[in-house]
């Protein structure tokens, strides 16, 4: 009978779960309203109206601790009138109190209880005032009592104002509102998003407490860092909001064109980034050296620069160099044409043996050519990355995630234009991924490759290693020679002359492509900070642990401002979550050799492959000079930030391949439109709209099992070969035919023109787990980069942060 009546009044309840969820509340609020909690952070101050000497002692005396007698006397001084104790616990039920003052005519105002956290926080919760004190002169001293009463009401008011009541309040409505929005508002949500949503809640107000709260602030008239973070987070997640409403509710073109909003969206943020470093921060990475360039060729000219007598000149003032001063040699040694560029543009003039310009105008020229980069950059995301907003968003904060890209970019370095000339390179080889071997993308890559070895040799490694493995790849494993011997091909060829012709006449004249501070100026070079005298060198590192220092101050640049002003972070490590969303961005696209094979993960492994030879090329040279002229240098990452568009698409693949469906709920990666036989972009299956293709001379091998019209089965639109935009096509079109020969046998061939709602990337979007991961990328993403890599940092560099807006 009992069980019955109880399992009737269990069935009862969960007809009414919120009913029972408020009562249990109430109760529970109840309970902790009126019971009583020891105070905590509680401090006793008395403020003097006819204040005794300053910083004369005043001793705060309890009943007397037969166990641990020390702890009965609290000693304090006199501080601006006023003498302040943190009350130790062990005092808190003492029945007397006695405040002794030297001197004979001390008087008390008030006698407070107060709450006082981080200095932040600062509650009265008691106040007596001074008349009501006992007053008395013994030996010289001033002593003021409190009576066994007065002291029950400061405990009782204490204990009321307690802040443990305040925090068990306060749990209990955080519980309150979780679980009642699980009832209500978010009941067919599945319980582990939920979860993730609340926790995702619980680590913003974690981070906001400890930002306003536990972080100081840096002074009056200095940037408030405290409330651009704020505004910046609200931002993001208005912007995250939008995306996720548009990409979840509105149509093709509504979902396109807020997956372009993304991109000028973060190019407003970037150049917000470039002001906070050039009016803030001040200093870039071999700033001097770089404008010295410029003002080399400037003054003497020539197409090869003379790098025997190219010097660095110091400063006079900030816009002008003292040509005749005292002056190094030039370290640099790069291809000049970043600073043919510069010196054409930049408004740099040379009188007598003075050179003037504008710094300010120097780094906006340069910062300009790196936003091409990026404008270059998002052009490929967009075309080539399927109409999910969000996908987009994440894209766009990839690239500019390590803090590094943007800072880089800030100052005069040819880093920017490094930026722009590999993704020129970037999308010619994705052109070429994508069969479209035409004049254009041979162009591109002619170009892309040209450039990028005349601007800097890191760099034009990545793009000639990558181009190596793409020609191996098409003549040994694709055995398609005709992809790349034909008249587009051919066209291109005169731009690889001009590499070639620099390089050439460079080696006629220093015997060396690679001028440098020891083949050009040895006897300076071993004089320098980049030599050590072996008696002055430490005592040596096992090859193990130079790999082991490498790694670390390698991925040390990645997430930290490094170069002429460093913001190291030594109490952040790589795996933390401050850093580890900026790391894994270099890390996890080096994985995509563990993918399933298929033709774009090849591509992206041969990316993958370039950086890696790099970076072993990097390692090779940063040990030989440790080993051989005692500088561990030259292990920055900030190297690899050119090749940013590899990285970011690489990342968006490996989403999509896990966490994109199609209108039927089939995973992109479960082969529906399959890579092999769509043409399509390197982000995955179905992820852009191609037309036609030029698929290639005759000899295309072995014919496929599939139909050969399998090719363009993804329903792609007409387009152009050369146009890379996407298109939205018209329904109703008909289909067109072309003649191919495969192997010898004549085939039929068909393109389709169908409906821009045929192609299923055009109904692509996130899985609810793809969702809830890609938001939490984002949120990552922002925050490990310019957030907690700079801005965050303000109130440990406030000498870096000057007075002014």
């Amino acid at each position: 009978m009992v069980k019955e009546r109880l399992a009737q009044c269990v069935t009862t309840l969960r007809r009414y779960p919120v009913a029972v969820l408020v009562a249990v509340t109430v109760i529970l609020a109840g309970y902790v309203g009126f019971a009583n909690f020891r105070p905590i952070n509680l401090y006793y101050s008395v403020t003097f109206t006819q204040t005794p000497a300053e910083n004369s002692n005043v001793v705060f005396a309890f009943d007397e601790n037969e166990d641990y007698a020390a702890s009965s006397r609290q000693t304090t001084k006199v501080i601006q009138s006023q003498a302040t104790i943190h009350l130790d616990p062990l005092n808190d039920d003492s029945r007397t109190l006695s405040i002794t003052v030297d001197g004979e005519n001390a008087q008390v105002g008030a006698f407070v209880a107060h709450i006082n956290v981080r200095t932040k926080i600062d509650h009265a919760v008691y106040s007596i005032p001074g008349a009501q004190l006992q007053r008395s002169v013994v030996d010289g001293k001033t002593v003021f009592s409190l009576t066994e009463a007065q002291l029950n009401d400061v405990m009782r008011a204490s204990t009321r104002q307690s802040e443990t009541r305040l925090y068990l309040l306060l749990l209990i409505g955080v519980c309150f509102v979780v679980v009642l929005g699980k009832l209500t508002l978010f009941r067919k949500l599945p319980k582990r998003y939920y979860a993730a949503g609340c926790l995702i809640l619980g680590m913003m107000y974690a981070f906001f407490y400890r930002l306003w709260f536990v972080k100081g602030g840096i002074g009056a008239g200095r940037y408030p860092y405290r409330r651009a973070i704020t505004i910046l987070i609200v931002l993001l997640l208005i912007v995250m909001v939008a995306n996720y409403l548009v990409g979840a509710k509105g149509g093709l073109l509504a979902r396109r064109i807020m997956s372009g909003l993304n991109y000028p969206i973060v190019i407003g943020y970037v150049i917000y980034q470039f002001r906070l470093f050039t009016q803030y921060l001040e200093g870039f990475p071999d700033e001097q050296a770089h404008v010295s360039y410029i003002v080399f060729l400037k003054q003497h000219g020539g197409v090869i620069p003379d790098f025997a007598h190219m010097r660095i000149y110091p400063y006079v003032g900030d816009n002008a160099m003292n040509l005749a001063g005292p002056t190094q040699f030039n370290y640099l040694g790069h291809p000049p044409l970043y600073y043919h560029i510069m010196s054409l543009f930049g408004g740099v003039r040379i009188s007598g043996d003075q050179a003037t310009f504008s710094l300010d105008w120097l780094r906006t020229l340069s910062f300009i050519i790196g936003v091409l980069g990026l404008l270059m950059i998002f052009y490929i995301g967009f075309t080539r990355i399927a109409p999910v907003p969000l996908l987009h968003l994440l894209f766009a904060l990839i690239v500019i995630a390590p803090v590094n890209m943007v800072y880089g970019l800030s100052g005069v370095s040819n880093d920017t234009l490094i930026l722009l000339t590999v993704s020129v390179y970037a999308l010619g080889i994705i052109r070429f991924f994508e069969r479209r071997y035409d004049w254009l993308t041979f162009l591109l890559i002619a170009v892309g490759v040209s450039a990028t070895v005349l601007t800097k040799l890191t760099g034009g490694m990545l793009v000639v290693v990558m181009s190596v493995l793409v020609v191996g790849y098409t003549l040994l494993v694709e055995k398609h020679p005709g992809n790349i011997l034909r008249p587009a091909f051919y066209a291109s060829t005169p731009v690889y002359l001009l590499p070639i012709a620099y390089f050439a006449g460079l080696y006629a004249k220093f015997h060396t492509i690679q001028p440098g501070y020891a083949n050009m100026a040895y006897a300076e070079y071993v004089n320098s900070a980049m030599y050590t005298p072996i008696d002055k060198r430490d005592s040596g590192m096992f090859v193990a642990d130079v790999v082991q220092t490498f790694i670390e101050r390698f991925l040390g640049t990645w997430y930290a401002v490094t170069g002429h002003v460093n913001l190291p972070r030594p109490d952040m490590k790589a795996y933390d979550i401050t850093t580890i969303g900026v790391i894994l961005v270099f890390l996890v696209p080096l994985t995509v050799f563990f993918f399933a094979k298929s033709r774009a993960q090849r591509y992206l492994s041969m990316g993958a492959a370039s950086v890696l030879v790099v970076l072993l090329y990097e390692f090779v040279g940063v040990a030989k000079s440790y080993y051989f002229n005692g500088r561990f240098g030259g292990y920055s990452s900030r190297y690899f930030l050119c090749a940013i568009v590899f990285f970011a698409l690489a990342i968006i693949w490996m989403l999509t391949r896990y966490f994109v469906k199609t209108a039927d709920d089939r995973l992109i990666g479960t082969g529906l439109a399959g890579e092999e036989s769509g043409g399509t972009g390197p982000v995955g299956t179905g992820l852009i709209d191609r037309g036609p293709v030029d698929r290639g001379p005759v000899d295309r091998g072995p014919v496929d099992k599939k139909p050969i019209d399998a090719d363009v089965a993804d329903g792609s639109a007409q387009t152009s070969p050369a146009s890379d935009a996407p298109v939205s096509g018209k329904s109703g079109t008909g289909a067109k035919s072309s003649d191919t020969t495969v192997s010898g046998k004549h085939v039929r061939q068909t393109s389709r023109q169908t409906s821009s709602e045929a192609s299923p990337a055009r109904y692509a979007s996130l899985t609810r787990l793809g969702t809830f991961v890609v938001l939490g990328l984002i949120v990552l993403m922002f925050m490990d980069g310019f957030i907690y890599s700079f801005l965050y940092q303000a109130d440990q560099i406030p000498q870096l942060m000057v007075v002014g807006q």
